[in-house]
């Protein structure tokens, strides 16, 4: 079986990086690191990941919010949403896309692999 394509949106490069760095040690395939929505976008149409972690405040306009709603129009890859404000009303607005996880930074890598394994059921 080919290793899972995980897709990381994330602003904070230093995250993104060990994100990437962890992910991969733990056998997962890195298609893609997005900054902003619009690059989420693009790379979720052009790498076709079978997860994307995606966080909720992006560089740019678009939040990832707005950037899962778009990539559903085309796509069904799964969404995890993560961000470090634990907001109500952004929590609605995520849920409503019925994303696979809501997680609030900080968050163990533990915590991420355990629910991509889940998401891919690979449990």
């Amino acid at each position: 079986m080919s290793k899972p394509k995980i897709l990381i949106v994330e602003d904070e490069s230093l995250i993104a990086l060990q994100l990437e760095i962890k992910l991969s040690k733990m056998g997962y395939e890195i298609c893609s690191l997005s900054a902003s929505g619009e690059e989420a976008i693009y790379a979720a149409k052009n790498d076709h990941p079978d997860v994307i972690l995606m966080d909720i405040r992006l560089i740019g306009e678009m939040d990832g919010i707005e950037a899962a709603r778009q990539i559903g129009q085309f796509s069904r890859t799964p969404v995890i949403f993560t961000t470090g404000y634990p907001d109500n009303s952004l929590k609605e607005r995520a849920m409503k896309l019925k994303p696979s996880a809501f997680l609030i930074k900080p968050i163990e890598i533990q915590t991420i692999d355990k629910v991509i394994r889940t998401t891919l059921n690979l449990v």
